[in-house]
């Protein structure tokens, strides 16, 4: 005698599968979207810290550009030449917010002018800030 699976326990095990994978959803969209944000925050910081340490290496002032689509170093002088482009936060589904689309640094790695700037990361509910001092300090808040 063979013995199968009735259509009403199939239908009850799709039913506790469904369920399972309901309550799992929200949680696992909220971990996507901070480990996007998480991600973005990091290259953000990584583009400053090279395009400070590009300016006292080079004894030059350079501007760090943010956009959505693209962060950027350059070097000021004569004539502004482009050192660093990486694609910006917008290739993570992430939306950056800076109270100034340009930051410059000073050959010395001090901010250079108004060199205070808060950078906002933020993809669906998780949010992350960084926020620059004239110093030169790049600090994350959560």
């Amino acid at each position: 005698m063979i013995r199968g699976l009735t259509l009403l326990e199939l239908l009850i095990a799709m039913i506790l599968v469904g369920l399972v994978a309901a309550l799992g959803f929200p949680s696992l969209a909220r971990q996507i979207d901070r480990l996007s944000v998480r991600r973005a925050a990091v290259e953000v910081s990584a583009t400053y810290r090279t395009a400070r340490l590009w300016a006292v290496y080079h004894r030059s002032r350079v501007r760090i550009e943010f956009s959505a689509s693209w962060l950027r170093g350059v070097a000021e002088g004569t004539a502004d030449s482009v050192f660093l482009q990486v694609p910006g936060p917008a290739r993570h589904g992430v939306r950056l917010t800076a109270s100034r689309p340009a930051i410059r640094i000073g050959p010395t790695g001090i901010g250079w002018g108004a060199a205070n700037t808060k950078i906002v990361l933020q993809r669906g509910a998780v949010a992350e800030s960084l926020a620059t001092s004239r110093l030169g300090r790049l600090r994350r808040y959560p």
